[in-house]
């Protein structure tokens, strides 16, 4: 027998299975270092270019704020058009869109965006990320680790996959959604509360009658409460915030300046002070439900999952009658997969109130992520039957319709949609507009305000309807011209706002075209 023979090295199951993980982990590592590689290099090249702006004398800047539908997109399309006119100004056009951001991070750096690239107009399209009006949206309220695991540039790119191989197996028939199939998708909608429900924004002509009964009893705290709501409705936050503020300081005792208070703190996220305004309300008042009712969402809002659920059984237990505080305990359940509980709580809302056209579209929501197809039509359905004006349930019917492959109806429901024009912004959106339009004002600067392909101008328009020297570019007519000759996909590569979506290279020539119409017209006079 050779005693030198080296015997082969025996793996055992166990050891394959931890080699298979290994590898998995290592590809998992390279491909996501790999993604992140790519997106920096992208934003620095974008980066490189925005910088040879600055370096540029005589030349008239643009720069475009918005959303994954800016960034890369539209912008240096429209630099070329704008320059191809020989209108005797040569134009650099600066790119900050940022994919999956929103308003509010856009207005936190557009200051230092002003003060680095010193633009002489500004063009935004943005608000379609905000709070829910973003088809499909994550729900806010997911874990930490369920959060951490979507950041992921894999998780991403697997989703893009998914999403294309299911719209290519669907074009071919190979796909028929059917009842019996599961959806993972969840949509974030706010139904929440007064100061986001979307709705027209309207001037309430009272302010002057507060006003003059401020002037006749300066120490009136009622009309500084009045006054505190007036603005909130007109998504003044910052002036209802010192109005209510100080209906407090003339009247400690009122619980409802407190509460009102905290319902502009919270939508500000300025969480801390809500909490104490809240508190305060109820120390003033315990038998206060609404109270709870707002602690509830506060502590919601940030994934303080069971002091929300405490702070809307003390709302209940108050009021019994409470249909909201039932909503709302369903959706805190839905956000923890507690979907039996979610459901009854739902249905509690409904019977409570069979006017809750909330409720309704929720359940649907709860219906359409379990696969229950049937039921989700009816629930939205019924929503609607309710509520003609509330955008979310519209929203809701047409991606139900889109994902279980019935773009019919689902155009149909636009159609419904647009008629009883439904689609408007949120209060955080007005708000953050109105704040951009207030510091470019103090800099100088133009503002160009997009809409969004196929959607109608005049929502957009009603935000400064009180306001001069805005311009606005309305894509309703030119696209849906387009995509009528054309069809959809030479305009647009997916349908991700349900009526629209992210534009082709076509589609970005087409939205590049009529921005440079507008500009060349309204501020050249060309």
């Amino acid at each position: 027998m050779n005693k030198n023979k080296v015997l082969p090295l025996k793996i055992s199951f166990r050891q394959k299975i931890i080699l298979v993980f290994f590898g998995l982990f290592l590809f998992f590592v390279l491909l996501e270092a790999s993604l992140r590689l790519g997106g920096f290099i992208l934003l620095s090249i974008q980066e490189h270019r925005n910088l040879q702006s600055i370096k540029q004398k005589g030349v008239y800047r643009i720069m475009c704020l918005g959303e994954s539908t800016t960034q890369g997109q539209y912008p240096e399309p429209l630099e070329k058009i704008l320059n191809q006119r020989n209108i005797g100004v040569h134009f650099s056009v600066i790119d900050k869109g940022r994919v999956s951001t929103n308003i509010l991070a856009i207005l936190s750096k557009v200051e230092s965006y002003i003060d680095k690239y010193h633009p002489d107009a500004v063009i935004t399209m943005m608000g379609i990320n905000d709070l829910g009006e973003h088809i499909p949206y994550e729900v806010v309220t997911a874990s930490k680790i369920t959060l951490f695991l979507k950041s992921f540039r894999t998780y991403k790119l697997s989703r893009l996959l998914w999403l294309h191989i299911l719209t290519k197996a669907k074009e071919i028939g190979f796909y028929k959604p059917n009842k019996d199939r599961r959806s993972s998708g969840k949509v974030k909608t706010d139904l929440s509360g007064i100061e986001l429900k979307e709705a027209p924004v309207k001037s309430i002509p009272t302010e002057g009658a507060f006003m003059k009964a401020i002037e006749i009893n300066p120490k009136n705290p009622n009309a500084y409460l009045e006054l505190g709501g007036l603005y909130k409705a007109q998504g003044k936050l910052v002036d209802s915030e010192q109005a209510f503020q100080k209906a407090i300081e003339l009247n400690p005792k009122n619980y409802n300046s407190y509460l009102e208070l905290g319902r502009i703190y919270r939508v500000q996220d300025k969480f801390l002070q809500a909490e104490e305004s809240f508190k305060q309300a109820i120390e003033l008042n315990p038998e206060n439900d609404n109270a709870y009712f707002e602690l509830g969402r506060l502590y919601r809002d940030q994934s303080k999952f069971i002091q929300s659920d405490e702070s809307f059984k003390q709302a209940i237990e108050i009021n019994p009658e409470n249909d909201n505080a039932y909503l709302e305990l369903g959706w805190l359940y839905e956000a923890q997969g507690k979907l039996v509980d979610s459901e009854q709580a739902f249905k509690q809302a409904i019977k409570l109130n069979p006017k809750n056209d909330n409720a309704y579209v929720k359940l649907g929501w709860l219906y359409r992520d379990q696969g229950k197809f049937t039921q989700a039509e009816e629930s939205f359905k019924k929503a609607i039957e309710i509520n003609p004006k509330n955008g979310n349930t519209y929203n809701a019917i047409l991606v139900l319709y889109e994902g279980i492959g019935k773009p019919e109806l689902a155009k149909e429901y636009i159609e419904k949609a647009n008629r009883s024009g439904v689609w408007y912004y949120n209060l955080l959106t007005v708000n953050n507009y109105r704040k951009l339009k207030q510091i470019l004002d103090k800099r100088g600067i133009r503002l160009v305000c997009v809409q969004y392909p196929m959607r109608n101008v005049e929502p957009l328009k009603k935000i400064f309807e009180n306001d001069e020297g805005v311009i606005f570019v309305d894509n309703e007519t030119i696209f849906k011209e387009a995509v009528k000759k054309s069809g959809l996909k030479e305009v647009f590569r997916d349908m991700f706002g349900v009526d629209f979506g992210h534009c082709t290279p076509k589609g970005n020539r087409l939205l590049a075209t009529n921005i440079a119409d507008t500009i060349l017209k309204e501020i050249f006079g060309k």
